[in-house]
């Protein structure tokens, strides 16, 4: 009885252990993602950088390409988990203007907040190959659904406008945003600052004038 529960306890503690060897190689591939472009980073840069051999990499990652995957994967993860979390924050029956505010100021607090390292995994999508692009779409489908759902939903209330086409506004948004590391300057602007500018513009070009809070189409008309 003894011998089983410390075969289990060691196989937890070698699990635990792997499971941090793992994401101390998903962390250093980010960052050596984010700085030299997929194409241009070996594993053997990244194996240096965890202070290990290039083929122990193997042992956890088929491939670069599988690597890459589950980068995004994870910066992908860190995104949803961070908008929901705001999301459910708020108190119940709180307006589509309301939740798609916290969807903008969330998502550009993932890729703008040095604190935690969420924007180190998302900054390397521009680097990626167009088949790893097509290969992690359907995540990025699924995280766009959030932003839809919220957006339909302040139309059928009457919130916003009608005459906004869903499919060309969700998807310029997302991309402004992603961008925003780009020209983001800490030493001129704040993170509220730029996501009040970002609130303001985006809710004077939605927001309907009837039956909207006032405070609302104040705020979006300042």
């Amino acid at each position: 009885m003894a011998s089983r529960a410390n075969s289990r306890t060691g196989s937890d503690t070698k699990l635990r252990k792997g499971d941090a060897t793992r994401a101390a190689i998903l962390a250093a591939t980010a960052r050596r993602f984010a700085e030299k472009g997929y194409a241009d980073c070996t594993l053997r840069e990244i194996a240096a950088l965890t202070g290990m051999k290039a083929g122990s990499i193997y042992y956890h990652f088929p491939s670069k390409e599988k690597l890459l995957e589950e980068v995004i994967r994870t910066g992908t993860d860190r995104l949803v988990e961070a908008v929901t979390h705001d999301l459910a924050a708020l108190e119940a029956g709180a307006s589509a203007a309301t939740r798609l505010r916290t969807l903008v100021r969330a998502h550009a607090s993932c890729f703008l907040d040095v604190r935690g390292d969420a924007n180190t995994f998302l900054r390397i999508y521009e680097y990626l190959p167009p088949v790893m692009r097509r290969k992690t779409r359907p995540m990025r489908v699924a995280y766009a659904q959030i932003w839809f759902d919220i957006f339909d939903e302040g139309v059928e209330s009457g919130e916003f406008v009608q005459n906004v086409d869903r499919n060309l506004f969700i998807p310029f948004l997302l991309q402004s945003l992603n961008g925003i590391i780009e020209w983001f300057s800490p030493s001129r602007m704040t993170i509220d600052g730029v996501c009040e500018m970002i609130d303001n513009a985006l809710l004077s070009g939605i927001l309907a004038r009837e039956g909207v809070p006032a405070e609302l189409v104040t705020r979006a008309a300042r």
